[in-house]
Formats: C-alpha cells, structure tokens, sequence
C-alpha cells in the first residue's frame, strides 16, 4: 500500500476538551515535534545498552494502534530525542506509558525509588521542510556532537541506520519516502549531515551552550570574512567591529543583550584570552 506524501500545513483545529494542562504545550500548526527529556539529575539513565534497547522497545510497543509517525530518533546516556508527527494529546498520553514504563523498569533495575526523568518531557514545534530535515540531521549528529562517536553512522542507538537500510523497525515508512524523495542515495544523505546549520534546537541546558557557543563562532569567523580581515581576533580588537558582532549575536540568535555580552565574552576567553 503507498503512503501518501506529507505536506507541511496547518493541520485542522481539535477539540481539546474543557479541562487546561497544568503548562499548556505549544501546539504544532504541522503536528511534527521535536521531543527530547533526560535523567533526573543528569544521571545516565541510558548508560547501559540494555537500557537504551529497553527505552526502544517500549517506544515501538506503543506505537501500536496509535497515529503516531516517528522520522528520528537518538538514545545518548542522558537523554533521548525524538522527531515524531502526532496529534498534541496523542504525543502527551504515549509519552507518558512510554516514560512511565521506563521509569518502572530502571527503578527496578537499579533497586531505587523515586523520579527517574527531569520534569516533563520537551517538545518543539517543526513548522516546515528546512527545519524537519535540519532536526533530523541535529538527531542524528548528536552522538558525534557529544564526541561519543567520530561518524554518526558509528552510533546504534538512533534512526540513522533505518534510513541506510530503508528497513523500518521505529520510524514510519512515510520517513523512507520523504527521504528516498530528497536525497540520490544515502551517501548523499550522510553528506547533508556534514554541513552545518544555524538553528539551535531544543536539548539539554548543557548542549544547548555549546550550540550558541558554535553559532557565536561561526558568526564571528563569518563577520571577518566578509570584512576582508586575516583573523577573527581582529574584529574583536575593534571596538566598533566588536559592538556590531554584539549586536547581530543578539538578532541573529534570537537572545537577549545579556546573553549576547556572556557569547562574547567566552568567545573572546578562547580567541584572544581574558
């Protein structure tokens, strides 16, 4: 049977009942979310290989008799992410089972009681094309990014190896056909996960720094190409050069005046030294 093609559109409104979430989570015009949550207190939740197979397993189990797509997915030690197309309310109550389920099991495991994740889970809207592809490519760096693997294809707990296979066992065949559409072959699609991009995506506060942290960089190296200058430490030196880099690390990365002075400040301490 073909699967028909995904278009990203707003999707129809919902009936949502009378009753209001505690928080009330942003609803995706797409119904495409970006999922992550990790381990109270950062542990490592996800340490051992049977724990990352276990939190796979439960996430097929419940897929089962829901509409529920997913199209990327990564188990690091800490946290997880996922890419998945699902109705709000859907997403909220399979989260739930499968993090319920999870939690039970490490519990028992590990002979603990207690949380076993951080607070909710996270989810981010995916409005459009670019930014479910750049998500995905993001899911799939995310082992190298955090310096566990040297090649995303090295890591086995994501979706990565689905889509060199195109043999679907998580993700949705609808991914293997959005894939099979854009790219030649999947060496062209390792490629795509070679370049980099501009978004920061929701992750860990840690990860999340070291994202604005790269996004700094590269807008830097980025403003003295296009000034004609031998080094980035140069626009640094310069105090009108280094009050407009303030400035469009505040536009360009979306952040406060506060936060774009602390960028500069660390990406200063590792060109030029305090």
């Amino acid at each position: 049977m073909s699967v028909s093609p995904i278009e990203f559109c707003p999707v129809p409104n919902r009936e949502r009942g009378d009753r209001m979430p505690r928080i009330a989570r942003r609803r995706s015009n797409t119904d495409f979310y970006h999922v992550i949550a990790r381990g109270i207190n950062k542990e490592p939740i996800f340490k051992q290989k049977r724990e990352k197979n276990n939190f796979l397993r439960l996430l097929l189990k419940h897929l089962k008799d829901r509409e529920i797509e997913i199209y990327a997915y990564a188990v690091m030690s800490t946290h997880f992410h996922i890419l998945l197309r699902a109705d709000l309310k859907l997403l909220s109550n399979y989260m739930a089972i499968v993090l319920a389920e999870f939690a039970e099991y490490y519990n028992f495991k590990h002979n603990r009681n207690g949380h076993v994740f951080q607070d909710r889970f996270k989810s981010e809207c995916v409005e459009d094309r670019q930014y479910f592809w750049n998500c995905i490519r993001y899911i799939h760096m995310n082992p190298v990014n955090a310096n566990v693997v040297k090649a995303p294809l090295n890591y086995n707990f994501s979706s990565l190896k689905e889509y060199e296979t195109e043999k679907c066992r998580i993700i949705h065949p609808k991914a293997i056909e959005l894939y099979q559409a854009k790219f030649t072959d999947f060496e062209d699609f390792l490629d795509f996960h070679d370049k980099s991009v501009k978004h920061i995506f929701t992750d860990v506060p840690e990860e999340m720094e070291i994202q604005f942290m790269q996004a700094a960089r590269r807008l830097l190296e980025q403003e003295a190409h296009l000034r004609g200058l031998n080094e980035s430490r140069e626009l640094l030196e310069d105090l009108e050069l280094r009050n407009m880099y303030k400035e469009k690390l505040q536009k360009e990365l979306n952040i406060t005046k506060a936060k774009s002075e602390r960028l500069y400040r660390m990406v200063k301490s590792c060109i030029i030294g305090k």
